[in-house]
């Protein structure tokens, strides 16, 4: 049995429409590292309202609520990168070649594993409690054709036990958040930025700001979250948020 650093409130649910949306119906009466796990996720979300479909009973879909973090406004992007780090840390046991997108997708051989919503509420302008849904594709084997996804079992052939891989997961966000509340921002971003799936590569994004395709290379992200791009034409340097950017390969 996995020994945690702090104890974990498990509700588990036979089916329910979005584990984010259960825990933002009851956080009130809900303690620190409830966590809420379902086989079967009906309407759940990625970002920008993107739907995360699975299959019954292959996948793991679930959130975890934490409460009393204390963090400034503009550095709630170091839980997507905690978890994200989390993530990969655990599967990049299994194999090597697992990458973090920006800002919060698992990538394997170009093709997405994994993917993460953070959602925060904010008091006395902090980040006081948030809400981390986190989706991991592992037994399904056929995905809808205009997304390129894949599974544990697509890569290893073979089946994984969800409940070993989802405390395993669970142990692992638990670490990354004691490092992050042990050594602070830098020993997080150091993990994150060192496996940044394309950085340094020459790619090409769609930018909203210009509603256009241009050519360039991820260099960075800023202290607030913003994905630094080189583009390629005037070698200059741009930051950009989550809406205004899409990275197309």
């Amino acid at each position: 049995m996995i020994k945690f650093i702090w104890p974990i409130y498990l509700i588990y649910l036979h089916t329910v429409d979005s584990t984010n949306q259960y825990v933002k119906r009851r956080n009130r009466y809900m303690r620190n590292w409830t966590i809420v796990w379902s086989m079967n996720q009906t309407k759940g979300k990625g970002l920008e309202k993107n739907y995360w479909n699975v299959e019954k009973g292959k996948n793991l879909t679930f959130s975890v609520f934490l409460k009393s973090i204390n963090l400034a406004l503009d550095k709630g992007y170091i839980i997507n990168l905690l978890i994200s780090n989390a993530i990969h840390k655990t599967l990049f046991f299994y194999n090597k070649n697992f990458w973090i997108k920006w800002p919060n997708d698992i990538i394997f051989m170009n093709k997405k594993i994994g993917g993460i919503l953070t959602e925060n509420s904010i008091y006395h302008r902090k980040i006081h409690r948030t809400i981390i849904g986190i989706g991991l594709n592992v037994n399904q084997m056929k995905f809808d054709e205009n997304f390129q996804a894949t599974s544990m079992k697509i890569i290893f052939n073979k089946n994984f036990k969800l409940e070993k891989l989802f405390y395993k997961l669970i142990l692992s966000i638990q670490k990354e958040y004691l490092f992050f509340t042990s050594y602070g921002e830098v020993f997080v971003r150091n993990y994150y930025m060192n496996h940044l799936y394309r950085k340094n590569q020459i790619s090409y994004f769609y930018n909203n700001k210009i509603n256009k395709y241009i050519q360039g290379t991820i260099r960075n992200i800023t202290k607030e979250g913003y994905l630094v791009i080189e583009e390629n034409h005037n070698k200059k340097l741009y930051c950009f948020s989550t809406k205004e950017i899409k990275l197309i390969y």
